[in-house]
């Protein structure tokens, strides 16, 4: 078993603004080598909401150098190992947008997520964020820092491997239910699911005497993005029904709400929109009302009776 956990962080909103990078090495089942750079982004231009998260500035990175002169360092490790991400969706983004900023080939090489693989491998978590699995699995973790975030990311994926009997990196789509993403030469695969949810909307049997049209939800077309903390997204879609909504599973010309899942909306504000958030905001620019809703907002409205 061998492969390098990744971790991106970003100065702003673009994904090519990558200003940190955090690489653990793992063969064996051990980890053999831990490196990190701060990079200087193109622009070298910071969000604040960005440096809030992570504490780096445009003053840190300003003599620092920039990922083209920095990927000639790891260019041998990214093509000789695989990559594993907590949320590599994130991650992987900002490793391409970045290499394609720099006219960079993409490395030849096959990725995961610890982010998907815990959700399977770790039942009953009250949440799968990067930092809530090290504390209710004992790792110490230096939050949006990419050294810490990686190293994270490497022992929980080491725990999972071992739990799993996971001996070649390659094993994981025979193990759980996720193919592999793949990066090559011109283009990409992503990591993903490689099973189809179970139920359809059409399925529930919903009392319509219950119906509630004081609800800011009835009548109304709802679309959930991301996993959510409190509840899964079929008792969320049930709750919206119940109270007489509409639930559809992507963006529709009358959709009023999109509830964002708090993984996806925690990396919303570093750069990462879900392809229904982007569909969303397209929709906005051209006039449609449509609203983002967290999961504790969706929360509130759905309880008010």
């Amino acid at each position: 078993m061998k492969f390098i956990a990744l971790d991106f962080e970003t100065a702003n909103s673009e994904r090519g603004s990558a200003c940190e990078i955090g690489l653990v090495k793992v063969e064996d089942f051990k980890i053999i080598e831990k490196k990190s750079f701060l990079i200087k982004p193109k622009d070298n231009y910071f969000d604040f909401y960005n440096t809030e998260i992570h504490g780096i500035d445009e003053e840190m990175v300003k003599n620092e150098p920039e990922f083209n002169d920095i990927y000639k360092l790891l260019k041998s490790d990214f093509e000789n190992y695989p990559l594993i991400a907590h949320y590599a969706t994130f991650d992987m983004s900002v490793l391409r947008h970045t290499l394609d900023l720099y006219n960079i080939d993409y490395p030849k090489t096959i990725y995961s997520c610890t982010y998907q693989l815990a959700k399977q491998a770790f039942k009953g978590e009250f949440s799968y964020r990067l930092d809530s699995l090290c504390k209710s699995h004992g790792i110490e973790l230096e939050h949006h820092r990419a050294l810490s975030d990686a190293n994270a990311c490497a022992e929980i994926a080491i725990k999972i491997f071992k739990e799993n009997n996971v001996e070649k990196f390659e094993d994981i789509s025979k193990k759980f239910d996720l193919r592999l993403g793949q990066l090559f030469q011109g283009g990409y695969k992503g990591s993903a699911k490689t099973f189809k949810s179970s139920y359809k909307l059409t399925d529930f049997d919903i009392d319509e005497s219950k119906f509630n049209p004081e609800n800011d939800f009835y009548g109304q077309a709802v679309v959930f993005t991301g996993t959510l903390q409190s509840m899964t997204r079929k008792e969320a879609q049930l709750k919206v029904l119940e109270i007489g909504g509409k639930c559809t599973t992507g963006i529709v010309k009358d959709t009023s709400y999109l509830i964002v899942g708090e993984q996806d909306y925690s990396k919303y504000g570093a750069g990462f929109k879900s392809s229904k958030m982007k569909k969303a905001e397209k929709m906005l620019s051209s006039g449609k009302e449509i609203e983002l809703l967290t999961e504790s907002q969706f929360l509130e409205m759905i309880n008010n009776e």
